[in-house]
């Protein structure tokens, strides 16, 4: 099947966006430097509350121990128990 097209479907294209762009414009809710206002503020408080938002990231990762001090609180336990148990055997034996 050969496409028989023409570029017709890149003329509908720009009509389209043509018509799409004065449509926005004739009927937008409010001039444009009132929108250009509202979305730097808008991206200002996003901008702020990333901020925070990483502070607070950066702040919980100083409380959590490095992986060495799990793996040597880990450790301790584990001895912590094995003695506990070679107690318990040492007492039964007596």
């Amino acid at each position: 099947m050969a496409n028989n097209d023409n570029g017709n479907g890149l003329t509908m294209f720009l009509f389209g966006a043509v018509a799409g762009a004065v449509a926005g414009l004739l009927l937008a809710p409010r001039p444009g430097s009132e929108t250009r206002e509202q979305l730097v503020e808008w991206l200002k408080e996003r901008r702020d509350q990333g901020e925070s938002l990483l502070t607070k990231i950066k702040e919980l990762k100083e409380r959590i121990p490095a992986k060495g001090q799990i793996a040597a609180a880990l450790k301790a336990g584990k001895d912590a128990y094995y003695e506990a148990g070679q107690a318990k055997e040492d007492t039964a034996d007596v």
